[in-house]
C-alpha cells in the first residue's frame, strides 16, 4: 500500500465525507444554489492570493517539480483562476486576508504553521486535500459530463482538468508517498495526522459555503459572505 493510500485509509470517513461533501454532490447534480456556489469561491480568494508555499520551496528535493509547478500556481492564482472572476461582484477587499471567515483564516493558518515547521512530506500531506481538486473534480466532471450546470459552474470546474493540475498533484502525491516510506514510525503518524486535518479543513471551507454561514466571534449578525469591515 502506497502512503497515501494510508493516509487516506487513516482519514476514514472524514476523506469520504469531503469528496462527497453535500456541496460538491449538489454541485454536479446542478441543485447547487448560486449563493453557495458564490461563498466558496468568494473565501477562495483569499487563500489563494496567499503566497506561503515559498517557505517550502528549499525544502523540496531536486527531483521533485513541486517548486516550478507552485510558481506557476501563484501566477494562475493572481491572473486566471475562474474564481478572480468574482470580483464582478465583490471589490478587491475579497482578496486581501481581512476578507476570509474564519473557517477559510483556520485552514490558511493550517497551511502557514505546516509549511514553516514540517518536511516536505509533512507539506505534502497537510495540502494533497486541496490539490486533489484535478479528481474531485475534473476527472468526475469528464466521467458523469453534467448538463445542467450554470456558465461559472462549468468554467470553475472545468480548469481543473487542466492537466497542469494533475501535474501539481503528482508532484505532491509523490512528496507523499516517497517521505512516508523513508519515514520513523512518529514521522510517519505526523504526516498522517496532518492529512486527515488538511482533509477536515478542507470539509470546513464547504460546510461554511454549504450552509452559508460562518460567523466571526462577535460580529452581530451575519450579513453576507464577506467578513465585516469598516464603513
Amino acid at each position: 500500500m502506497s502512503f497515501l493510500n494510508s493516509c487516506i485509509e487513516f482519514a476514514g470517513e472524514a476523506w469520504n465525507r469531503y469528496i462527497h461533501h453535500p456541496w460538491i454532490e449538489g454541485l454536479f447534480a446542478g441543485t447547487l444554489q448560486k449563493t453557495q456556489f458564490e461563498y466558496w469561491l468568494v473565501q477562495d480568494l483569499p487563500y489563494i492570493g496567499e503566497n506561503v508555499s515559498e517557505v517550502a520551496f528549499p525544502k523540496v528535493p531536486p527531483h521533485n517539480p513541486w517548486v516550478e509547478l507552485q510558481k506557476e500556481y501563484g501566477q494562475r492564482a493572481s491572473q486566471s483562476r475562474v474564481e478572480l472572476k468574482m470580483l464582478e461582484h465583490y471589490d478587491k477587499f475579497s482578496l486581501t486576508r481581512w476578507a476570509a471567515r474564519p473557517r477559510r483564516e483556520a485552514f490558511v493558518n493550517f497551511f502557514v504553521r505546516s509549511f514553516y515547521e514540517g518536511s516536505f512530506g509533512d507539506i505534502c500531506c497537510s495540502i494533497y486535500p486541496c490539490y486533489s481538486f484535478h479528481d474531485t473534480f475534473g476527472v468526475r466532471y469528464k466521467n458523469e459530463q453534467p448538463s445542467n450546470l450554470s456558465k461559472l459552474q462549468t468554467e470553475w470546474i472545468q480548469q481543473w482538468q487542466d492537466p497542469f493540475y494533475k501535474k501539481l498533484q503528482e508532484a505532491t502525491k509523490e512528496g507523499i508517498n516517497e517521505y512516508g516510506a523513508a519515514s520513523t514510525e512518529h514521522e510517519k503518524n505526523k504526516m498522517l495526522w496532518l492529512f486527515l486535518r488538511g482533509t477536515q479543513h478542507q470539509i470546513a471551507t464547504f460546510d461554511a459555503a454549504w450552509k452559508l454561514s460562518d460567523p466571526w466571534p462577535g460580529e452581530g449578525q451575519e450579513t453576507g459572505v464577506l467578513a465585516g469591515r469598516p464603513n
